[in-house]
Parts: structure tokens; sequence; C-alpha cells
């Protein structure tokens, strides 16, 4: 139980730009394992984060990429790690789908990034 709502916490944070229309519909996802998540999605976005991060994503809408930075789990066991993957990918397919508190956003807010934003997306622990 307290895993289970540890790892919904854990999907409440982040944020992420959403790819645009496309009349195939094919997005490429590449998943970057890093050791280091804080230090790795803190040197891409520029800016130093106080909390600690669990992984990011990056959109490229030239290329129609999204790029996760995540460590790999542990085991099968590894509940946090498989949904922070979870957490990212549903940012590469949906975008801003929720906000800095975890609240699912509208789907206007969802598309604010669709026009060219290659923005960097973070998920961040649940607050014990």
């Amino acid at each position: 139980m307290r895993l289970a709502l540890a790892a919904a916490a854990i999907l409440a944070a982040g944020c992420a730009s959403t790819p645009p229309a496309d009349p195939d519909g094919k997005v490429e996802v590449v998943w970057m394992r890093v050791d280091d998540a804080q230090r790795v999605c803190q040197g891409l976005s520029g800016r130093k984060e106080f909390l600690s991060i669990l992984g990011c994503s990056r959109w490229s809408a030239e290329q129609r990429r999204c790029e996760i930075y995540a460590p790999a789990p542990r085991s099968e066991a590894d509940v946090q790690r498989f949904a922070t993957l979870g957490h990212e990918l549903l940012h590469c397919f949906e975008g801003h789908w929720h906000d800095r508190w975890g609240r699912m956003n509208d789907a206007k807010t969802r598309q604010a990034s669709v026009h060219g934003d290659s923005a960097l997306q973070r998920i961040d622990p649940a607050p014990r």
C-alpha cells in the first residue's frame, strides 16, 4: 500500500510538451538510460533544481522525437523507476498532462508547447 501511494505521488509531478499532429501519427521515443537523472536533467534544462529529480523528457518537434532520461529499473519490483518511465512516456504522448501539483490539465494546456517548444520535462519525488 505504501509503495502504491508513493508511485501515485511520483506520477503527480513533472511537465511536458506535446507532439504536434502528424498525418501518419509516428513519434520516435528514445530511452536514454542515465545513472544520475538529477545531474543530467539539470544539465539539459540549464537550471538548478532544489528537489530531487527522478527523470525527465525532452521533445523535438523537428524530429518528432521524444527522449526520456531516466535510470533503468534494478528489478521487476522497482516500482519507482518503472513509474518514472511510464510518467515520462505519458508526457511524450500527452504533453503537459498535469500541473506542478499533480492535478490533470485540460486539453488546451496540454497543447501549450506544441508550436516548436523543445521543453525539458522533469519528475520530482513525492513529498515526505
